[in-house]
């Protein structure tokens, strides 16, 4: 098994899990303010569900990272099991933004779903790397943290604000 030099990897991933952690209290604030809001869309419920997997994607990512002595087989392993289990979130929303008649019309329900989905990209295929032994894989992962960032961001302030417009 190849042995992932994390040592410069240490602090991103620290600053990651404290932001995740943060990003992850926000939303569920937010989900716990707008609940009656939340759960009168059709949708909504389980976009709130698939945000709050896509944090926690980093979370226990960037805690997997911070494993001493583990293994690129190992960390890779780990990162697509977790980012594979919120992408099950993601799709579930998805289906039920396709089949809902609440909110915006298709169109403009593509580019959310595009954006779900595709957000765990860069942890899945940075997992993949890592298990062929690919420490580059690291680099994915790095750019899909920050992707899933924006996206939850982005969902966040749509759970806390634009929801009771």
């Amino acid at each position: 098994m190849t042995s992932v030099d994390l040592e410069g990897w240490h602090d991103f991933a620290a600053a990651t899990v404290g932001a995740a952690g943060a990003l992850a209290g926000l939303s569920i604030v937010a989900v716990s303010v707008n609940v009656k809001q939340i759960i009168a869309g059709s949708a909504l419920p389980a976009r709130a569900g698939a945000t709050i997997a896509s944090i926690a994607v980093i979370l226990v990512s960037s805690m997997a990272m911070l494993i001493p002595s583990q293994s690129a087989e190992v960390l890779g392993i780990e990162l697509v099991a977790f980012a594979t289990a919120a992408l099950a979130f993601q799709v579930d929303a998805a289906v039920r933004m396709l089949r809902s008649h609440d909110g915006p019309r298709l169109a403009l329900k593509i580019p959310t779903i595009v954006l779900g989905i595709g957000q765990l990209s860069g942890v899945l295929v940075g997992g993949i790397l890592l298990i062929a032994g690919n420490p580059d894989g690291l680099f994915h992962v790095a750019a899909g943290f920050i992707v899933i960032f924006i996206v939850s961001i982005v969902n966040a302030w749509v759970l806390m604000v634009e929801i009771l417009r």
